[in-house]
């Protein structure tokens, strides 16, 4: 099964710590949503995607850089595109439990949204037959990781994770890909006001 209900569509997006489904007209079991823009988009949600990973790349648009990860429902034959902001919560717990997952077998990808005061908290759990996928690099066990940096933008301190992220693209193009085979789909450009919680980890 390709999410947690029946769905023909390939593509897929993370919202509000669910699987999201965007349409251009309202369809059943969707719902109407107005955007920060004021665009109004019809969405379905999900609580988990799974399937086989057969490609995971990056790519840019007039919304910045994202992670689009490509899955085979075995079942259905179907390859469907999960999209997600290339530096983001979701990012790095996707990432950083990468090396314990067998490639040669499916995964289930459940994401989470959590809000604490004012701030919003994502993150996603890799689960294979049951067994959670536990991270790889780790705070205690960096293997070779760098740091957060903390530097000051416009008078704010705030947190850089710029060189994590080149990190954890070239552990994906070096260690990771080689091991995948399978085609990957074309994302469509994804309004960002539909990943607006993809804050930086």
């Amino acid at each position: 099964m390709a999410t947690g209900s029946n769905s023909n569509a390939a593509y897929y997006n993370i919202s509000n710590g669910k699987i999201c489904q965007s349409f251009k007209a309202m369809v059943e079991g969707a719902t109407e949503r107005t955007t920060q823009t004021g665009k109004i988009v019809f969405e379905k949600f999900f609580d988990y995607i799974d399937g086989l990973i057969t490609n995971i790349e990056t790519r840019e648009n007039e919304y910045g850089k994202q992670w689009v990860i490509t899955l085979l429902d075995q079942e259905t034959g179907l390859s469907q595109s999960l999209q997600f902001n290339y530096s983001s919560g979701y990012a790095a717990a996707f990432l950083k439990a990468l090396p314990n997952v067998d490639l040669s077998k499916k995964v289930k990808i459940t994401p989470k949204l959590t809000v604490e005061g004012d701030k919003k908290k994502t993150t996603v759990f890799i689960n294979q037959g049951g067994q959670a996928c536990k991270w790889y690099f780790t705070k205690d066990n960096p293997n070779g990781l760098p740091e957060l940096k903390q530097i000051k933008v416009k008078g704010k301190i705030t947190w850089d994770d710029s060189d994590c992220m080149e990190f954890l693209e070239n552990m994906v193009k070096n260690e990771i890909k080689p091991k995948l085979k399978g085609p990957s789909v074309a994302a469509p450009v994804v309004n960002a006001d539909a990943l607006e919680e993809n804050a930086p980890f």
